[in-house]
C-alpha cells in the first residue's frame, strides 16, 4: 500500500506545470472544480488508508498494555470506522471522476434534452448503488485480531464477501458515456474525418475505459480469489480502481485543455455540438492548416453540405486560411 501511495504521488505531480497553466489560474468553472477535486482526492485517499493501517487494533499485546475493555472497545471502533470511511470516500471519488466524464459528454449533446437526462439519471443511480454496496460492505466488515506471533499489529479486518459489486455500477456508466461518445462520432462522419476535436474525443475516451475496464476487472477477480490474500488483500485495500480512475481522469482533462489551448479556443466551445456542427471548415493542404468557407448569396444554413451541385446561389469563397497551430499530439 505504501508502494502504492508513492506511485500514485509521483504521477500526480508529475505534470504540475500543465495543472498550473490550465486550472490553477483563471475562473473558476465546473470543469476546474472537478478536475482538482479528482486530482488532490484521490492522494488524500492513499493518506487516510496509511492513517488507517496503522491505527491500534486490540489483540493479546494491546490489552495487557491498556488493561481496559473500554480502551480495547474504543481502538475496536476507530479501526473499523477508518476503514468505513475508507470504503465511503472511494465512492465519492468514483463519483467525481464520473461527473468529469459526464461534464465531458455533455456538451456533445447540447442539442439533445433526453440524453443529457439520461446521463443524469444514470449518474445518480450508478452511485447510489455503489454507495448502498460500500455501506453493506462496511457494516459486514468484521476486525481480526493481531497475529503477536508473526509481528503483525494494526488494523487489520477481515475481507468484505461480494466486495466486487461496489465497481459494477462504475463500469456501466462509463460503458454508457463513452457508447455515446462513439455515438457522436459517428453521427457526424463528415465532421469527424477533419476535426482532431472528436478523434481526440474517441481516442481518450476509449483509453480511458481501457483504463476502467482492467481495473475493475481486476478488483473484481482479486475478490473472488480468497485463497490467494496477495492478490485479493491488495484488490481490496489498496485503492486500486481509484487511483487508476483518477489519473486517468485527469489526462484526459489535461488532454482537453492542452487542444484547446493549441487551437485558441475554449475547451467547452470545442465540446459544444453546435459549434462543432455548424462551422464549414476543412482541412488545408499542410499541416495546422484550416480553411473556413463562407456562403454567399441565399445561404441555407450554417453547415455546408458537399453533396449538393454547385449554384450561384450556393456558391461559397474562401474567406480565410490561417495557422491555427501544429498538430503535434504531444499532450501525452
Amino acid at each position: 500500500m505504501k508502494r502504492h501511495a508513492h506511485i500514485l504521488h509521483i504521477v500526480h505531480f508529475m505534470r504540475c506545470a500543465f495543472q498550473m497553466k490550465y486550472f490553477w489560474t483563471g475562473p473558476w468553472g465546473m470543469s476546474r472544480i472537478l478536475f482538482l477535486l479528482n486530482r488532490y482526492l484521490s492522494p488524500a485517499i492513499s493518506v487516510l488508508a496509511l492513517f488507517c493501517v496503522s491505527l491500534p487494533n486490540p489483540g493479546p499485546k494491546s490489552i495487557r498494555s491498556i488493561r481496559s475493555i473500554d480502551s480495547e472497545r474504543s481502538c475496536l471502533s476507530s479501526c473499523k470506522r477508518g476503514i468505513q470511511t475508507l470504503f465511503l470516500i472511494s465512492i465519492v471519488a468514483l463519483g467525481v471522476v464520473q461527473a468529469t466524464l459526464v461534464v465531458r459528454v455533455w456538451y456533445l449533446f447540447s442539442r439533445s434534452r433526453l440524453t443529457r437526462l439520461a446521463m443524469i439519471a444514470a449518474f445518480t443511480i450508478t452511485n447510489l448503488v455503489s454507495l448502498y454496496f460500500a455501506i453493506m460492505a462496511g457494516i459486514q466488515l468484521e476486525i481480526t485480531p493481531n497475529l503477536t506471533r508473526f509481528h503483525i499489529y494494526g488494523c487489520r479486518a477481515d475481507r468484505p464477501p461480494r466486495f466486487w459489486r461496489l465497481w459494477l455500477p462504475s463500469l456501466v456508466l462509463h460503458t454508457l458515456l463513452y457508447s455515446l461518445t462513439a455515438f457522436r462520432a459517428l453521427k457526424n462522419r463528415r465532421v469527424f474525418k477533419e476535426a482532431p476535436i472528436l478523434k481526440r474525443l474517441v481516442r481518450d475516451g476509449g483509453f480511458f475505459y481501457f483504463v476502467v475496464f482492467i481495473s475493475v476487472l481486476f478488483t473484481a477477480i482479486g475478490s473472488f480469489l480468497q485463497q490467494y490474500p496477495t492478490i485479493n488483500v491488495p484488490a481490496i485495500f489498496s485503492n486500486f480502481t481509484v487511483a487508476t480512475t483518477s489519473i486517468a481522469a485527469s489526462r484526459v482533462m489535461l488532454s482537453i485543455h492542452s487542444l484547446a489551448a493549441k487551437l485558441g479556443s475554449d475547451s467547452a466551445w470545442l465540446l459544444n455540438n453546435i459549434e462543432l456542427s455548424r462551422v464549414p471548415w476543412r482541412q488545408g493542404a499542410t499541416e495546422g492548416e484550416i480553411i473556413v468557407d463562407m456562403f454567399r448569396g441565399n445561404a441555407r444554413g450554417d453547415v455546408y453540405d458537399q453533396d449538393e451541385p454547385d449554384s450561384p446561389s450556393n456558391s461559397f469563397m474562401s474567406l480565410k486560411t490561417s495557422r491555427v497551430g501544429r498538430w503535434d499530439d504531444e499532450t501525452w
